[in-house]
């Protein structure tokens, strides 16, 4: 990598950043995949090994759920700070340096001999994705500036995450054959490569249009609120709607974001500009993003009914998701082109619709039709249906944004995305606990809250898209439209 002298270094990105080679430009995307791979791979891929995590450590279930939910309340919580980070500081710096934070959790929830040394360590991997995703956008977006390139590779790097959500069980159920502990220590080794490739390929400096200070008690009240939020749903689940904590944890969670509002409609270098969600694209595609947590609560309910009603091993459960995982893998990078043909909307809206198609065939058949079958149908509209809305979402939510907000739209995506997690599945949870005795229609009701979220979803896309086709017809569009 060429070095960069002192001014170069402090003003910002080298002046040859927009003649960098082809070459170049792949290991900058790859490092970015590579960083959300990690992310949301590490959402699902613990999933399969549950049962067996709480049979060696010897933890309750309610602990247990803390494995799993303690990596979102680190996530969730950090995102929109981790946004303005990157948009403020040496994006290689806080790359790589979290990357290692990340990798020591890693190693530490693998040598873990309790429930809470594990989840503190999830907690800690969660903290370090909520500022490495924001980054690694930002990054990207800051690497491919025109349309049609900046398109094709958030094609990319959302296949990639995709691919990381769907393939997540499999490598989990997979790993779970072994040891469980093989799925905290190979994140990270690979994250330990990702850190060295970062450190060549990512430019280091800030620019000077991003100089500013960092916004403590924004960051303070919205990063508490969202921690709450996501606690509050988490307990919901296991502790029940009307559990004290949970109804203190969520009224604190509002009362926290009424005084983030606050805060920031006053402060003069604000985290959240509140004129961003003057942008009715950007704010939709965040509302959308609701149907990636149906789809991590479709998953939970499948799980469960894979390994306790057909009584599979975590290896076979998670193999259950392979088709999905490939097809989204192998088409998701198409979707870019079909945006820039076609439009983010109607791709987008295109995907709900196949989502929910297959989603309303588990509810509809479930105990009805050969499992195979169901299971099938689903995986081809699944993966198809993931494949084209989740690029196309993060095309409308961040494509826009401009170079001074490229973390911060990154951050509230993932934002809505984790929160949205937390939120759906908890109502999924309790839905199916609601209906436990009743055979499969536990079941039956977690899918049939999934299928309705995605549904709603779904309809607010199809608005939106026939809105901004009105749009396009008519007068020319807003900024950040």
């Amino acid at each position: 990598m060429t070095e960069l002298s002192p001014s170069q270094t402090k003003a910002g990105p080298d002046p040859s950043w927009d003649d960098r080679s082809p070459r170049k430009l792949t290991l900058l995307l790859g490092v970015a995949c590579a960083v959300q791979f990690l992310d949301s791979m590490d959402i699902a891929s613990i999933g399969p090994a549950l049962p067996l995590v709480q049979d060696d450590l010897d933890i309750s279930a309610a602990a247990l759920q803390w494995v799993v939910s303690a990596y979102a309340l680190g996530f969730g919580g950090l995102l929109l700070l981790g946004g303005r980070l990157a948009d403020l500081y040496d994006r290689r710096k806080l790359l790589i340096g979290w990357l290692v934070v990340f990798a020591i959790a890693s190693c530490a929830g693998g040598l873990a001999d309790s429930g809470l040394v594990l989840s503190l360590a999830r907690l800690v991997k969660g903290i370090s994705a909520g500022i490495t995703a924001p980054v690694a956008m930002a990054v990207l977006l800051d690497a491919f500036r025109d349309e049609a390139s900046r398109n094709k590779a958030l094609g990319t790097y959302m296949a990639v995450a995709a691919t990381g959500y769907s393939l997540g069980l499999v490598f989990g159920g997979a790993l779970a054959g072994t040891s469980w502990r093989l799925i905290l220590f190979l994140p990270a080794v690979v994250g330990i490569a990702v850190a060295v490739l970062a450190a060549f390929v990512v430019e280091g400096g800030r620019s000077d249009r991003t100089r500013g200070r960092i916004d403590t008690l924004g960051a303070l009240t919205v990063t508490t609120s969202a921690i709450c939020l996501v606690y509050g749903f988490s307990r919901a689940a296991t502790d029940g709607w009307g559990d004290s904590w949970t109804v203190l944890t969520l009224i604190a969670a509002a009362v926290l974001l009424g005084l983030f509002l606050l805060v920031e409609r006053r402060h003069p270098d604000p985290l959240v500009p509140l004129s961003i969600f003057r942008r009715p694209q950007l704010a939709r595609a965040n509302i959308c993003l609701l149907f990636v947590g149906a789809y991590v609560a479709f998953q939970f309910v499948l799980m469960l009914y894979y390994q306790d009603a057909l009584h599979w091993s975590p290896l076979e459960s998670g193999l259950a998701f392979l088709l999905g995982g490939v097809l989204t893998g192998g088409t998701s990078r198409y979707a870019a082109t079909l945006v820039t043909r076609y439009g983010a909307w109607p791709v987008g809206a295109a995907g709900l619709l196949m989502l929910t198609g297959g989603y309303l065939t588990w509810a509809l058949l479930l105990g009805h039709a050969p499992t195979l079958l169901v299971m099938f149908v689903q995986q081809v509209l699944g993966g198809l249906g993931f494949a084209a809305a989740y690029p196309a979402l993060n095309i409308a939510a961040v494509g826009q944004a401009r170079e001074d907000e490229q973390g911060l739209a990154s951050g509230l995506f993932n934002t809505s995305q984790q929160i949205g997690n937390g939120i759906v599945v908890a109502v999924t949870a309790t839905a199916l606990t609601l209906n436990t005795d009743s055979g499969l229609g536990g079941y039956r009701a977690g899918l049939w809250t999934v299928t309705a979220v995605t549904g709603l979803v779904t309809v607010l896309a199809v608005a939106g898209g026939l809105r901004y086709r009105r749009r396009d017809q008519g007068a020319p569009a807003a900024d950040g439209a």
